[in-house]
Parts: structure tokens; sequence; C-alpha cells
């Protein structure tokens, strides 16, 4: 079992990847004493391609249910997410990031439709995905963009959903596109909510990533830094309390200067060389090296939305609720740009985004294995409440 963490556009993602083959995947099965039943979807793109969904019912619904459609982060995805963790014992398992959110919206009587992107292909057991290169480095914004749109057409004619009380709900790369898709598909749809919100074109994504992000995992990870500056001796008083702290952020590479601190320049200054060589990939179109080193992403992927305008612009048509669920210290996405977003559909004389900011939090909105046992962070039960309360309110 080899493990690695990936940062990029899509955020923080750990995996753990078994030598072994994975099996074909089997006819899903929600996991035993699970409150909700799976089903899978297949169903054809607009240029022909198959495409796959999972579709998590209510286990104790009656009629029709509204539903939760999602919209994934950047990288490549299936159905499930799947993602490696440690348990208390120091094992190495597999879990299913959306089997959280099926079971979290089954509690309040709404089902959850997600698909895997072109290219990926969910396998297992242990559940984990396939992935053909050539045709998920295809998978472009508007590619990505017909296959929700293919997506949601297909759940509207699905006799086990209400139609007319759909939520949208997307992660990172998936903020961007959830409003596209209400206004390209606005049928039934009640609201949209966007977790971690990507305010910025791909481009200044990068940078921004490659430069101020990093300082703000810091933060996220130790709080002392958050006054910004980090001392040799804060840093070690946290690892002393989390041994893994050390792995995950070693001091003396990072320090920069060498004069016993961390500080956001260093970060930049650390980093500046990886900014240098994924810019040059971009412009060389080198997808060999933006698929090792930028969350297996493509050139064709970031070109297409390399000078993008805002996202606030895709908000700006919708007359529907918008909620936008965001961490003070995301170092994937800029809160800042959150409050860009507030401002401009403020001043555009709109009062339908509401914006939920968590102190403290990070692009996963404090999101792990151990708190989804518990019910899932804040930021997380007020999404999933806002849902119940858009679906509740329809007649």
């Amino acid at each position: 079992m080899r493990c690695a963490f990936l940062t990029g556009i899509g955020g923080v993602v750990g995996l753990c990847l078994s030598a072994a083959r994975p099996a074909p995947a089997q006819q899903p099965q929600a996991p035993a004493g699970a409150i909700w039943t799976d089903q899978v979807i297949t169903f054809k793109a607009a240029d022909g391609a198959d495409l796959e969904a999972k579709l998590s019912l209510p286990a104790d619904r009656e009629g029709r249910v509204p539903v939760v459609l999602y919209l994934h982060g950047a990288g490549p995805r299936t159905y499930d997410n799947p993602f490696g963790y440690r348990d208390e014992s120091g094992q190495v398992q597999v879990g299913c990031y959306l089997d959280f959110f099926a079971e979290q919206l089954a509690q309040r009587g709404v089902a959850l439709f997600r698909m895997s992107k072109r290219g990926c292909k969910a396998v297992g057991p242990p559940r984990w995905m396939q992935i053909e290169r050539d045709v998920f480095s295809k998978a472009t914004m508007p590619v990505l963009l017909d296959d929700y749109a293919a997506a949601l057409r297909q759940l509207r004619e699905r006799d086990e959903i209400d139609a007319s009380r759909i939520v949208l709900i997307g992660s990172s790369e998936g903020t961007r596109l959830a409003p596209l898709l209400a206004q390209r598909e606005p049928h039934g749809v009640v609201g949209v909510l966007m977790l971690g919100y990507a305010a910025d074109n791909a481009r200044d994504t990068v940078i921004w990533q490659s430069s101020v992000g990093p300082w703000r995992n810091v933060q996220n990870l130790i709080p002392a830094a958050r006054d910004g500056t980090l001392s040799r001796e804060e840093y070690d008083e946290a690892v002393a309390v989390s041994e893994s702290l050390a792995g995950v952020l070693p001091f003396a590479p990072l320090d920069a200067d060498q004069n016993g601190q961390l500080t956001a320049e260093d970060l930049e200054r650390i980093n500046r060389p990886r900014l240098e060589m994924l810019l040059k990939a971009v412009e060389d179109r080198n997808d060999d090296v933006l698929w090792t080193q930028l969350m297996n992403l493509s050139s064709g992927y970031l070109l297409e939305w390399w000078d993008a305008e805002p996202n606030w612009k895709n908000l700006q048509p919708l007359d529907i609720p918008l909620h936008i669920f965001h961490g003070m210290l995301d170092g994937t996405c800029r809160v800042e740009g959150v409050h860009e977003a507030e401002q401009a559909l403020r001043d555009a004389g709109r009062s339908n985004l509401s914006v939920h900011i968590y102190e403290g939090e990070n692009h996963d909105l404090g999101w792990s294995w151990q708190s989804a046992r518990e019910g899932g962070p804040a930021a997380f039960r007020d999404a999933f409440d806002v849902v119940t309360a858009l679906v509740n309110a329809q007649p």
C-alpha cells in the first residue's frame, strides 16, 4: 500500500493506492445498516459517450422525493469519491466521501444523485477507481457541463424523484459549473449550494495556490501561525500534540531565510519554482508534468478557463436562492473571492446570495472521516439544513 497527498485546484486529497488491481465494480449496495439504498444508472452524454451515475434513495421513502445533484471538485472523480484513511487501530481503510452525503440527506428525506466523470470508472471491492487518461483529459469545463446537463435530464425522468424539488450542490470546481447548470437547465432547480467557492479563473487559481494558499494551509494546521509568524518553539509545541505534523509540514526546509520563523514570504519563496514549472507546463501544453503535479489535470482543461471571468458573473443571472459555504483559512480558493461575489451581487441589487464563512476551516470545511461519524462538521450540517429548508419551501 502506498499513500500520497496531492494538492491542487481540487484541494488536498489523501490517496491510498493498493498495489493489487481492484475487481470490476459490482452492483452497488449501501453499507450494512444504511438508511438509504443505491442504484447505478447508465446513460448517454450529448456526444454519445457512456456515463454512469449513482442514485441514493432514503430507504423509508414513500412516493417521490426531492433530490440533490452533486457536482464534483477538480480531478478524477467517480460517483463514490473514494478515499483512504487509517482507522483507530492504524489499519488502512477505504471510505466513500459521498456515502456521507447519502446518509445525511436520507435522514432528511432527500435523495442524492451524482455521476462519475467521463474516463473515471468505479471499481471494487474495495471501492476505488480506474482512470482512462485519454478520455478524462478531454473532460474540459464545457464537456463536464454537457455531462451534468445530461445527468440532470436523466434524473428528472426517474419515477422516484420529485422533479420540482432539485437542489444543486457543487464543490470547488463544481461551484463554477453548478450556477451555469442552473441557468441552462432551470426546470425544478430550487437552489444552488457552493462548498469551497472557486472565485477565480484557472490561471489566477494556480498562481494563488502556489503563493498565498500554502500559508493559509499552515495557519489551518497550526493556529499559532494565525498571527502572521510561526516560531520554531510554537512549531515544536504543535508537533508534540500531533506528531504527524512533522511529516506533513517539516519546519527546516520551509524556513527559507533560516531565521527560525516561518512566514507567508517563506512559503511563497519555497513554492515559486513549482509555480514557474506549472505555468511553463501549461504554456508548453506539457500534460505529463500537469498529470503528475496538478491533480491529473490537462492543459486543455486548464486553458479552456485560463482567462475566464470571475465566478460571480455566473451567479448574477440567477434569481433562485444561492448559498456559499467557505472556510476562512481555505488554501485552495480565496475567501476574499467570496466577499467579492457578495459585494458584486449587492451592487447589482440582488439579495438571493447567502454567505456562510467558517472560522479556522480549510477547503474541506473541516470534513474528515472521524467528523463524518459524528454527523459532520458545522458547515455540512448547515448545508444539509439549507437543502431541507429549500425543498420543504416548495408546494
